[in-house]
């Protein structure tokens, strides 16, 4: 249950102890115009048998109408989901790490292929999220904005190759950064990232990046982690062969950072969580964290709010209903049972 005008619920606060001030002063009125005609509430013949429930009923019912009436004008809505909208979802952007170490062949048959395919997985049996995607190596770029065509999302991913990317290193940094200028630019909320990476990371500070865009745009981050801690050597050209070297001509072995991944989500609020060989990982994802937020942004959408202002009126009409033939209602019941027999009776 949701309102939309909430305004009307402070006036309806404020209106009900003005009401029932009103009411109280409007009693002893009444009981000082009873001592001055009758001599008093006390005697027989100053109040009928019947009225004081009579009276009850009016100060009940002309309390309740223009609660009713203001609760009307604040638009009560009652929360019944649109299932056959395609806004169900939630928007996020997925940052692919496409340095060279993911070619290392510790998952096989290599990192990127074990990525990319359980990521096309993914996309296939998405239905209603906005996804974009972001790759990245020393630099990172934003493939695709988001988008509802998951089959586009699919064939970017099979035209990405980490041989030809011309930027050396991996910078998580530059890929949470890139996702928080898309996204301030874009003005989307609620904001997610997803890291399917290796967590290796070469330049800058990712876990300090991802603290600043949780404190200043409320970002979150989800990391999904992609090889082995025993690690494998990185491979110079898949294509080519040969393994990769350092400046003093040591062979280069990539590990899997999970302790860099499981910070850069806990900073953020996120989870983190490790590629298997089923793919489970993302569905796990999926139902961890992405369907409450879809929940969540259904909760916030008013397309699924059906208005239930009638409920209100409807009792405030009843009531008045009351309020207008009570007075006829009451008179019948508070008929004396016994007629005054001798007019001697009223000077006792």
């Amino acid at each position: 249950m949701r309102f939309g005008v909430p305004a009307f619920l402070w006036a309806m606060a404020a209106s009900v102890p003005l009401m029932a001030l009103a009411l109280w002063f409007s009693a002893r009125a009444r009981a000082r115009h009873l001592t001055v005609f009758a001599g008093g509430t006390e005697r027989p013949w100053a109040i009928a048998p019947g009225s004081r429930i009579s009276e009850r009923i009016q100060t009940v019912t002309a309390m309740l109408i223009p609660t009713l009436l203001l609760l009307a004008l604040a638009r009560p809505m009652r929360y019944r989901r649109d299932t056959a909208s395609e806004l169900q979802g939630v928007p996020y952007l997925i940052a692919l790490d496409a340095s060279r170490s993911m070619l290392a062949s510790d998952v096989r048959p290599s990192r990127w292929a074990a990525a990319t395919n359980a990521l096309d997985q993914f996309l296939e049996r998405t239905r209603a999220d906005r996804i974009g995607l972001i790759t990245f190596s020393g630099v990172a770029y934003l493939n695709a904005p988001l988008t509802f065509d998951t089959t586009a999302l699919r064939t970017t991913l099979r035209y990405i190759d980490p041989n030809v990317l011309e930027d050396p290193g991996s910078s998580l940094a530059a890929a949470l950064d890139r996702a928080g200028r898309y996204f301030i630019s874009n003005r989307v909320s609620p904001r997610l990232v997803i890291v399917v990476s290796d967590g290796e990371d070469l330049a800058g500070n990712p876990v300090e990046m991802a603290r600043r865009l949780t404190r200043t745009q409320k970002l979150m981050v989800c990391t999904v982690g992609v090889g082995t801690p025993g690690g494998a050597r990185v491979p110079l050209n898949r294509y080519y062969g040969g393994v990769a070297k350092n400046t003093f001509g040591q062979e280069v072995t990539s590990r899997l950072n999970e302790s860099n991944l499981q910070r850069l989500a806990a900073v953020t609020g996120g989870k983190y969580y490790r590629l298997d060989e089923g793919g489970t990982a993302l569905e796990r994802l999926r139902s961890e964290v992405l369907a409450p937020m879809a929940e969540a942004a259904a909760h916030d959408d008013m397309k699924n709010y059906a208005e239930w202002y009638g409920v209100p009126l409807g009792l405030a009409a009843i009531c008045l209903g009351f309020q207008v033939f009570g007075r006829a209602i009451s008179g019948s019941l508070n008929r004396p049972a016994t007629p005054i027999r001798d007019r001697k009776e009223l000077t006792r």
